[in-house]
């Protein structure tokens, strides 16, 4: 009887610990949070940052016709490259051709008639007025002939930059009216590079003292010349730069951005809102090994216009510091470190 008790006894402890085991182990299920890093930057150090560029064209050009007609020759094809001033195409000349003929031929008719009225002038054998409206009158055809010369030239179409035909709209014997795109030309004159930056880089590009850009193993110098100052919807920045050098449009390049120091300033810059207090004291989130974080107590300075603070204490320039995702965050959590915001605010950030 002893016997059977015992193990009745041995059972029920067992399915006893079988029941806490499975109990424990759902209890240590382990939620991974998703966070936004950023690494510290000494003030008073120049720094290089590294991104991916886009070489582009400086502009792009639509090439129409200063007059209507038909169109008789298209001298290029798409991907050709012209010079500027190099013919692209041109339109059948005989109705422009006839109206520079009959223009011209009233012209000489009229020129001549007023040279012979001019000397009967000069011998006071015709009134000054009635010179005057003769020299009037061939003013008028002079300028009647000029139009129809003009016209006349409008019916050659010429590259006004170096480029390369992108599009061609027509083909020969079409109709076109005056203005009417007939080609799209890429102007490579001027290429430059387009280039997407984080916040904390824009906010220190008054400080960027050199940039350039690697390209199958090239350097090429950069010279900024605008910046778009509203973000993207990742919360970039778009940088253009003017290129020393040809290169293609479409191609990648490596571009590098020299951020120089502020001597001025001591300590270690991190955005803001980072930085969080509990009892008195304030503190970051550092991402250490396995991704676990872990509370640092630092020393604050002040924070610059740009919502940037000045850390002097409790960090390092090669610590892994959340900027976005801190509020959600306890002492030795586990977490995913992302490039961009979570649509998921309310759960993961």
């Amino acid at each position: 009887m002893k016997v059977m008790k015992s193990i009745v006894l041995a059972l029920a402890a067992v399915s006893l610990l079988t029941a806490c085991g499975g109990s424990n182990k759902k209890d240590v299920e382990v939620k991974v949070r998703s966070v936004m890093t950023v690494t510290p930057l000494n003030r008073q150090e120049s720094a290089v940052r590294n991104f991916s560029g886009l070489v582009k064209e400086n502009s792009t050009v639509s090439l129409s016709f200063r007059t209507p007609g038909q169109i008789m020759r298209i001298l290029v094809k798409e991907g050709t490259h012209v010079k500027r001033g190099q013919l692209v195409a041109a339109l059948d000349t005989k109705d422009y051709q006839l109206q520079v003929d009959a223009a011209q031929t009233q012209y000489d008719q009229l020129k001549n008639e007023v040279e012979r009225l001019g000397k009967l002038h000069e011998a006071n054998s015709l009134a000054g007025n009635d010179y005057e409206k003769a020299t009037s009158g061939l003013e008028q055809l002079r300028i009647k002939l000029q139009n129809a010369k003009n016209q006349l030239s409008y019916t050659q179409l010429t590259a006004p930059v170096d480029g390369t035909v992108q599009k061609v709209n027509f083909e020969p014997s079409e109709m076109v009216s005056a203005g009417m795109p007939v080609m799209d030309l890429v102007d490579t004159h001027k290429m430059e590079v387009e280039v997407n930056i984080p916040a904390e880089v824009y906010r220190q590009l008054s400080q960027s003292s050199e940039a350039y850009c690697i390209a199958a193993g090239e350097r090429y110098e950069l010279h900024r010349t605008g910046v778009l100052a509203k973000a993207d919807a990742n919360q970039l920045f778009t940088v253009k730069y003017a290129i020393d050098g040809r290169l293609s449009a479409g191609v990648n390049v490596d571009v590098y951005i020299e951020i120089g120091g502020d001597e001025t300033v001591k300590g270690l810059s991190i955005p803001a809102h980072a930085i969080f207090e509990d009892g008195g004291k304030t503190y970051v989130w550092v991402v250490e090994e396995g991704d676990i974080v872990k509370r640092h107590a630092i020393t604050t300075n002040s924070v610059d216009s740009e919502g940037m603070a000045v850390v002097e204490s409790g960090i390092s320039v090669t610590d892994r510091v959340v900027k976005a995702g801190v509020k959600a965050l306890h002492e030795g959590d586990k977490v995913k470190i992302v490039t961009q915001q979570s649509s998921n605010v309310g759960d993961l950030l």
